[in-house]
């Protein structure tokens, strides 16, 4: 990686190529952000929570290898709950006070406190979640945030989703971008682009439920009408290939899959809420991106287990939802729908193939976590929550660790679809078993010839990785040891190319 030399920024030097862009989204690394800014600003941004006015402040970024500074930036709250939390979120702007202006090729940043989530990595993994499953890109790393010297604390750091974004995902940024927030539930209220404009937003923040972004002097709803209006009509011969024409159906499909897969409730299905609507000029098409992603892998504030709830039945009965639910009732859409759920089960959440990454954070995260006191403040987060929030309950808003929701969400994904995929057809064909069982010492697991060599592994009941063993092309047995285990219910997971095979055995 090209690190970049430290420099001073200086008003009078050109503003568009002064930095790299190497630095600012590194995920092997946490860097650090230090803001100063005059003690009397502050403190109006502290009582002024709902402001979004930004106050000039220094920017300095330390990467490890050097710094950079950056003078009058603009620096504010963002975010809806957490302007009233005692960890606040904040969003830095290279652009507001030097017009044009971009540091390592961004104009905006946003640091997310992740008050709600006592091991700070959901939001993160969320996004991480999002690209392996072959959707658009949205940088993310974790940095510590100092103000005028304080620690303020281990912060996610995301990238904003602005033209400079739209232009690096799609290849083009000169489409209507609409940030939608509850209660935007796409239901058709006429042809009069003003009724939409004048649906409220519940954020704190208040403003449009439909909120363009970009365009704003035009402000022509014109396409969003369309698009509503196409989805209020009948759901026969015609409608699905006319709403293939108004949205991008297969990135849909496989948004909501990954929403149901990691439990993003605070969604369009579920809360009509946090995405964004990008009609993409290069297609003609409209794109839907999910965000916002903190109350996700087993975050719940409706008293919902999210981590057992029919992922064909995912969205509320109460209200309207017309783009999943007319979307969902064609057969062709509802069958590539269950397989991205299908293959997001088996090869992005499931145990074998996302435990890894969720170590690699943690420990990644682990010190900066624990000295970060604001961390403590909104809900009594102990260092013990933080370690406990990775595979246990931590309190009524987080039942289930990451570790563990992910191994019962997985595991009910396939359970309720109704569809056999390939790699059901190969499970059912394969005859495992595992013998003694309970053991004390070794466990043999016997499995049908294979002509493919298979990984494996043994986790506990909350999805903790404790050893790995391989099958090689053919074998039939092997025997594992399990004499340095507890006693407790353990799973064995042989994998292959995204199948997941699963035994549960108990060590005495």
């Amino acid at each position: 990686m090209k690190i970049l030399s430290s420099l001073i920024f200086l008003i009078t030097f050109p503003l568009s190529v002064l930095f790299s862009q190497t630095t600012l989204f590194d995920e092997s690394r946490i860097s650090s952000v230090h803001i100063e800014i005059p003690a009397d600003s502050l403190a109006l941004i502290m009582k002024d929570v709902y402001s979004d006015h930004y106050f000039k402040a220094m920017f300095i970024y330390d990467y490890g290898t050097g710094r950079d500074t950056v003078l009058n930036v603009g620096f504010r709250l963002r975010g809806n709950t957490s302007r009233v939390s005692q960890k606040k979120s904040f969003k830095i702007s290279f652009n507001t006070y030097v017009s044009g202006r971009r540091y390592q090729g961004v104009k905006k940043i946003n640091l997310n406190g992740q008050h709600n989530d006592p091991t700070l990595i959901r939001e993160k993994l969320f996004y991480d979640t999002w690209e392996n499953s072959g959707m658009v890109e949205r940088r993310t790393s974790f940095v510590r945030l100092y103000i005028n010297n304080s620690y303020y604390g281990l912060y996610t750091n995301l990238e904003e989703m602005d033209k400079d974004w739209l232009q690096k995902v799609y290849g083009e940024k000169s489409g209507n971008l609409y940030k939608c927030t509850w209660p935007a539930d796409l239901v058709y209220q006429g042809a009069d682009q003003q009724k939409y404009k004048d649906i409220n937003s519940g954020s704190t923040t208040g403003g449009r439920a439909y909120d363009l972004q970009t365009n704003e002097e035009e402000d022509d709803y014109t396409d969003l009408v369309e698009l509503i209006t196409a989805l209020n009509q009948p759901v026969d011969a015609n409608f699905a290939a006319q709403i293939s024409k108004k949205i991008n159906v297969d990135g849909l499909l496989k948004a909501f899959a990954i929403d149901i897969a990691t439990g993003n409730w605070d969604d369009y299905m579920y809360n009509k809420n946090n995405y964004f609507l990008y009609h993409n000029t290069g297609t003609g098409k409209f794109e839907f991106i999910a965000y916002d992603a903190d109350n996700t892998f087993g975050v719940d504030w409706v008293d919902r287990d999210w981590a057992t709830r029919n992922c064909l039945d995912w969205f509320t009965h109460s209200e309207p939802r017309p783009l999943a639910t007319k979307i969902l009732s064609i057969p062709e859409f509802d069958a590539k729908f269950q397989r991205y759920l299908d293959t997001i089960a088996r090869q992005i959440i499931s145990p074998g193939f996302i435990f890894p990454h969720i170590d690699s954070l943690k420990t990644l995260i682990t010190d900066a976590a624990v000295e970060d006191t604001y961390r403590t403040l909104d809900y009594g987060y102990t260092v013990t929550d933080f370690h406990d929030g990775f595979i246990t309950t931590v309190d009524s808003h987080t039942p289930y660790g990451i570790k563990p929701f992910l191994t019962k969400r997985s595991d009910m994904i396939l359970q309720q679809l109704t569809f056999t995929s390939v790699a059901d057809i190969e499970s059912n064909s394969l005859s495992v078993s595992l013998y003694p069982n309970p053991s004390d010492k070794l466990i043999n697991l016997s499995i049908s010839a294979s002509v493919v060599k298979r990984q494996g592994l043994i986790v506990d009941i909350v999805g903790r990785q404790r050893s790995t063993f391989e099958l090689n092309a053919g074998q039939k047995e092997i025997a594992i040891p399990v004499d340095d285990l507890l006693p407790g219910v353990y799973m064995v997971l042989i994998l292959n190319n995204g199948l997941q095979i699963s035994k549960r055995f108990v060590k005495n």
